[in-house]
């Protein structure tokens, strides 16, 4: 049963690296591409860790190409993900994103030809009613008033669901630690790939030659901890007795995100200051709790 650490550590982990993320973007680093590339650049060291230890393995030309593409989308998912977190609290903005085991559902259909049970197709419901109540500005302002952030969010999660159905299908034939290597690999050249853009490039150059010392040191602890996170979130659900259980505990983030922005505005509201009115709280708490058991449901 120690999976089970592991399958409720990853989502506590990525809760702080978001609210990390929220920090960094509001105080030192305003361009979102900026985070993106050097997020990218950071997964280097960790995938040539990996490949050293793992005596460098050859995988078929189709499967080193799928996986790299794993990771150049894992990284272009940071783009809308980052520019979400600029615009919104982060305890809104992270249950949106359990609109994923949704789009790898429709992603399943449509390549896997798989079929959704009455459990899903409750779940599936259940966790957009969540995504769009949560998304919404204020309760009674029009049906269709969606935050900024919503299309965001739907892009980086689109992103995020393309990768991980790639990564589940090559990791049952070459093994965990050597897809996460390549994955991480494809995240490097995903953030050379965004350095062809000149703006982009311009961006970089120029916003970190004004970054000091102890930024760097958070920024790349933060990217540490991201990565550290997605190892022992896939570690989980290698060692899961099902898949589903290990991935429906993954449903328990935004529990985490609206604990820690609570604790934040509260106790520390001069790092992150989010909006802790009780109309707010409460709206957020009745969307978490919808998402929470769409997603179980889901993968039950």
């Amino acid at each position: 049963m120690y999976w089970i650490f592991f399958a409720i550590a990853a989502p506590a982990l990525y809760a702080i690296s978001n609210f990390v993320d929220k920090f960094i973007i509001e105080k030192y680093i305003k361009n979102f591409a900026t985070l993106t590339i050097l997020g990218g650049f950071v997964a280097l060291p960790f995938a040539l860790t990996i490949l050293v230890l793992r005596d460098f393995p050859i995988y078929r030309l189709d499967q080193t190409i799928l996986i790299i593409l794993a990771g150049i989308f894992m990284e272009l998912a940071l783009l809308p993900y980052f520019k979400a977190i600029s615009l919104d609290d982060v305890s809104r903005v992270v249950p949106v994103f359990q609109l994923i085991p949704i789009l790898i559902l429709i992603l399943s259909f449509f390549l896997l030809g798989e079929r959704l049970n009455s459990f899903q197709f409750l779940g599936f419901w259940l966790v957009i009613g969540g995504s769009y109540l949560i998304s919404l500005n204020k309760l009674g302002q029009g049906m269709f008033n969606l935050r900024r952030s919503f299309v965001w969010i739907i892009l980086a999660s689109i992103l995020w669901a393309i990768s991980t159905v790639i990564f589940k299908f090559v990791s049952i034939e070459q093994g965990f630690w050597d897809t996460m290597a390549y994955e991480f690999l494809g995240a490097t050249i995903g953030a050379f790939v965004l350095l062809l853009v000149p703006n982009f490039r311009k961006k970089i150059f120029t916003e970190t030659k004004t970054v000091k010392n102890y930024v760097w040191g958070i920024l790349i602890s933060n990217e540490a901890l991201y990565l550290f996170a997605r190892l022992i979130g896939f570690y989980a659900i290698a060692i899961a007795p099902a898949i589903s259980l290990a991935a429906a505990l993954n449903g328990i983030m935004p529990f985490f995100s609206l604990i820690y922005g609570l604790i934040l505005s509260v106790r520390f509201p001069y790092i992150i200051k989010e909006d802790i009115s009780r109309s707010t709280i409460l709206l957020k708490l009745t969307a978490i709790i919808l998402i929470f058991i769409g997603v179980w449901f889901i993968n039950v």
